[in-house]
């Protein structure tokens, strides 16, 4: 990881280890499903830990409206994502595998810690900067995480379990396209630069989630991500996936 001091978005909640330290993600489909899945995880665990770590030494009104932005646009982006599977992805795997109520187990999971996601993001939502409140921030986040980071790894093992689906792997690639094509057609000003800040290209020794074309990170930083670019200070990474000292981290 470049250099950065101090509290860093890697913990308190723990990463999770990505399929392709131990494995060829081009070997079957569903290993690069859920490569890609865990990397997704990891920027979801990253903009918590963030949102944790740098609750409490905010407290510029302007800087505070710019985080309960970030907070608004993580959590809002995290629900997407969850919607996403239940109505278009996990759906469409459980077809191809011919296996019903193959992934409800992880379903139960997302409605197990959904009430305390929506807390959260309501509170960035509805939260004025006269009345912020960081303990409550972080309640909120300790509240989610345990059975939230339970869930981003739990899921990783359920997506490999179905390379056990002889002759099913390019059907379940074509249903996890498809559902990333969905997720495309979110706001262009908050979910890309949101994601690429989230990244580290130098976790597990280097890697280059996530895949894009050329110039994509250019058009992000110098075009999407002007709109809130108060907000996308409370990063840990630059737009290019380097890691870089959280903003308000304190001491």
């Amino acid at each position: 990881m470049a250099s950065t001091s101090g509290a860093w978005a890697d913990g308190p909640w723990k990463l999770i280890e990505t399929p392709s330290k131990t494995k060829d993600v081009n070997s079957h489909p569903a290993i690069y499903i859920a490569n890609v899945m865990a990397h997704t995880h990891n920027a979801m665990i990253r903009g918590l830990n963030s949102i944790y770590l740098q609750a409490e030494h905010i407290s510029d009104p302007r800087d505070i409206s710019d985080f309960l932005f970030f907070i608004k646009a993580w959590a809002s982006w995290v629900s997407h994502h969850h919607v996403l599977e239940e109505e278009h992805m996990f759906p469409g795997f459980e077809q191809v595998l011919g296996a019903q109520d193959f992934l409800q187990g992880n379903v139960d999971q997302h409605h197990a810690f959904q009430p305390a996601l929506e807390e959260l993001l309501e509170y960035g939502l509805n939260t004025r900067p006269a009345g912020y409140s960081a303990s409550t921030v972080r309640g909120l986040v300790e509240r989610l995480a345990p059975a939230f980071r339970e869930h981003l790894s739990d899921e990783i093992d359920t997506l490999l379990a179905m390379q056990r689906y002889d002759g099913k792997g390019e059907a379940l690639l074509k249903v996890y396209k498809d559902a990333e094509a969905e997720a495309g057609k979110q706001d262009k000003h908050l979910v890309p630069p949101l994601v690429l800040g989230l990244r580290d290209i130098t976790f597990e020794g280097g890697n280059r989630w996530p895949e894009m074309p050329p110039l994509s990170e250019w058009f992000v930083h110098y075009v999407f991500a002007r709109r809130h670019a108060g907000s996308w200070r409370f990063l840990p990474s630059d737009t290019w996936g380097n890691p870089r000292n959280l903003a308000f981290a304190g001491a």
